[in-house]
């Protein structure tokens, strides 16, 4: 009897189990490839950043401790989609000043990677600030898969300074990269692919984890040296794949239809002591070619005729430029910044309550001569306008924070060295994270010969420290009890660099009080 009854109540059991029905899992995985990021913060806000694999709706989850326990200081959600790369970002508002904080995203049961930013301090606020900045990071490949130039070592360097936050100024990728497979980039897909190549390297993606950053463009992002004749269709894709890889806010730019787009212009303040002034000095700019051509390709047009008579420019230059050359350099209506945000720029500088005026430039405004045309000193008549703006409204402590020449240059910033040589400014430039340096640039261009020539005007410039072949990141550091910024150029060991012809003195500055 035994013997039935079991498997009788064993057939009982598998027909209830299969009259109940399944329940569905629903849960989706999701990756995150290009870990998480933060920016553009403020002492109330941020922009929370990440790239999914897959249309999906995420959330967003910040804590105020590093074990991510206890309350939720922030939850937020957002739907990502084929539209914008499925990128995530979220401006996430109502934070405490001054404040630590760190975030994931999350779906079901996909994590992100953690992030951690700062808020700033409020500008009533007296406060130190330590912050890195760099440029110039080309991520493409040799054919055998090894990098073309480095691992961004600089940026790892930078991420052990453990700053407030660091800055990323401009060339964020190298689109039209001599080792990018195919040639320059053109298509959207191209502009986020490579901004996705960049990302594969641990020392961005882990400085971008670290600490929150403040990101603009220069040329690279698009192709090199664009102005604002460029292809408007080439550049729209450019920008929308810069805008989708970086956690910069869109929103509350100055508008100008002279540009190809709403130039990226933005302003942060970080206590009394420090605000940062984000110019955009390619949507807008005019060409340069109208200089470059009136001065036939002249190596120093700037260069006054006493000097480029004597031994060794005389071996480089004629006795005096080309007549159209000089007056085209000085055309008013050349402009890098184009009326609208150069306005804006002026009136923020003559309003900014901070000590020190901290201004992210993508290209020197120093003057050293060779070449000029690409910088502000091949648009003679904005710079002269922007410098005496800052002097006769005797705006004290202008910095100017500088990268693109993938050289290490600190110097004060005058009018004219010759004629006038009274300092209204400082400028560090720093850089390259990963490229070409401006020594191996010169030497392949002009030999060795041409960099003696280009060492030689820089010796006549009087310029303070220099380093012509290192990738190097900056540190800032503002000590609100000292009245100080002090800065310093840096290798990839963290180690200051000192002087390459000399040796000494180290590139580094105190400005101020």
């Amino acid at each position: 009897m035994r013997r039935f009854l079991i498997p009788a109540a064993l057939l009982l059991l598998a027909m209830v189990v299969y009259a109940v029905p399944a329940v569905a899992d629903d849960t989706v995985t999701v990756n995150f490839p290009d870990g998480v990021a933060s920016g553009d913060v403020t002492s109330s806000r941020a922009i929370l950043w990440t790239r999914a694999d897959v249309a999906t709706n995420i959330k967003v989850e910040g804590w105020r401790n590093s074990s991510l326990s206890g309350p939720k200081a922030f939850i937020a959600k957002i739907k990502t989609s084929a539209a914008n790369d499925y990128v995530a970002k979220i401006d996430v508002g109502s934070l405490r000043p001054n404040t630590e904080y760190w975030f994931r995203f999350k779906k079901d049961l996909s994590l992100s990677d953690t992030g951690h930013f700062k808020t700033a301090p409020t500008p009533s606020t007296g406060e130190d600030v330590d912050f890195t900045y760099s440029g110039d990071a080309d991520g493409f490949k040799k054919p055998d898969t090894t990098p073309a130039f480095n691992n961004f070592e600089t940026l790892d360097a930078a991420k052990a300074e453990n700053g407030d936050f660091w800055v990323f100024d401009g060339d964020t990728i190298y689109s039209d990269s001599s080792f990018r497979p195919g040639g320059p980039a053109t298509t959207l897909q191209d502009y986020r692919d490579a901004h996705h190549l960049n990302r594969t390297y641990p020392a961005l993606k882990n400085l971008m984890e670290s600490t929150s950053t403040y990101t603009t463009m220069d040329d690279h992002e698009v192709f090199n040296d664009y102005d604002n004749t460029a292809d408007p269709a080439r550049y729209a894709a450019g920008r929308k794949a810069f805008l989708e890889s970086y956690p910069v806010r869109e929103t509350g730019l100055p508008h100008d239809p002279s540009c190809l787009g709403d130039p990226l212009y933005r302003k942060f303040q970080w206590g009394s002591d420090t605000e940062l002034f984000m110019l955009d000095e390619r949507s807008c700019r005019t060409p340069e070619n109208p200089a470059k051509f009136a001065c036939l390709g002249d190596l120093g047009p700037t260069l006054p005729p006493a000097v480029r008579q004597t031994f060794p420019f005389s071996l480089f230059l004629s006795p005096t430029p080309p007549a159209a050359c000089i007056p085209t350099i000085n055309n008013p209506s050349r402009t890098m910044l184009g009326a609208v945000q150069k306005a804006q720029f002026k009136q923020d500088l003559l309003n900014s309550t901070a000590k020190f005026k901290l201004v992210v430039s993508e290209d020197p405004i120093q003057q050293f001569h060779v070449l000029p045309y690409d910088r502000w000193e091949g648009y003679g008549a904005e710079r002269s306008e922007l410098l005496n703006y800052i002097r006769n409204n005797g705006i004290d402590n202008v910095d100017f924070l500088t990268t693109d020449t993938h050289a290490t240059l600190l110097n004060q910033v005058s009018m004219d060295k010759f004629t006038d040589p009274a300092p209204i400014a400082n400028e560090l430039v720093t850089g390259p994270i990963a490229t070409n340096t401006f020594q191996a640039e010169v030497i392949a261009q002009a030999g060795f010969l041409g960099l003696f020539g280009v060492n030689q005007v820089m010796n006549l410039d009087n310029i303070d420290c220099r380093h012509l072949d290192k990738n190097s990141y900056a540190s800032v550091n503002v000590s609100d009890s000292a009245g100080t910024t002090t800065v310093a150029s840096k290798d990839q060991t963290g180690t200051v660099i000192a002087d390459q012809n000399f040796g000494t003195p180290n590139c580094t500055a105190t400005w101020g009080p």
